[in-house]
């Protein structure tokens, strides 16, 4: 957690998830995206959760190169220190989009999301609830934490859940857009592509925070709507961005 950014309480729906009611109750979509740090392109990049877990409670991860072999085996070897997994669900399509999985795509798309066909993994969602250990204190981070890992598209995910359901995030973090060799179709960073124009332009709202690696020797976001530098994050050197008043 960072001094810049203010601390929040556990939500009630964070609080009361157990084992057993993760599976039976329904899933709380707005509570989970309301708030949220939005990672595409994620990996299994446990960066903004070291840093920010305080901060944010909910975190969202997308990524269509991951199985869900790989983020099972990443849960057992290399789960986040401190911390383990008291409640775990397969979410569905209509868990994740009650009104039909749609994006919708500001045009030009600036590229074909087939381009890296090869690399696109089989879709699936899992929502997971990470408690804090005994030995643990509350310095090492918050007493809990959510996360939902979709294999799919980031810019469609994005349009998907926050668009269509009339929220935007707290936090986006451009921090492995992909370029170059990372199989990614477009740019993440490019201000004037499809990513930066769906959440720039959500009617919901423009997110208050961007996380941005690439650009960490700069004096500017990748994204010009955010121009104050409020904190680097590790030696990744990861630029916490707030948005102009």
């Amino acid at each position: 957690m960072i001094t810049q950014i203010a601390s929040v309480e556990t939500p009630a729906w964070l609080a009361s998830v157990n084992a057993s009611t993760i599976s039976t109750n329904p899933f709380p979509l707005k509570e989970i995206l309301t708030d949220s740090l939005y990672y595409p392109s994620s990996g299994f990049d446990g960066y903004p959760v070291r840093f920010l877990a305080g901060n944010f409670l909910s975190f969202i991860y997308v990524d269509y190169g991951r199985t869900e072999s790989d983020l099972n085996n990443e849960l057992k070897n290399y789960n986040f220190i401190g911390y383990e997994t008291i409640a775990r669900r397969s979410l569905t399509e209509k868990d994740l989009a009650p009104n039909g999985w749609t994006p919708i795509q500001p045009l030009p798309i600036d590229g074909n999301p087939l381009k890296y066909a090869h690399w696109i993994k089989k879709p699936f969602a899992e929502w997971m609830i990470f408690q804090r250990q005994p030995d643990f204190t509350s310095e090492h981070g918050p007493e809990r934490f959510s996360l939902v890992y979709l294999c799919a598209d980031g810019v469609a995910a994005f349009q998907a859940l926050y668009i269509s359901n009339k929220i935007t995030p707290k936090a986006v973090a451009i921090i492995r857009p992909g370029t170059g060799f990372g199989a990614n179709w477009t740019d993440y960073r490019d201000p004037k592509q499809i990513l930066a124009r769906s959440v720039l332009q959500n009617p919901a709202g423009t997110p208050e925070y961007l996380l941005d690696c690439a650009n960490m020797g700069d004096s500017v976001a990748c994204w010009s709507q955010y121009d104050t530098k409020i904190a680097v994050l590790g030696t990744k050197q990861i630029g916490v961005w707030k948005r102009k008043d």
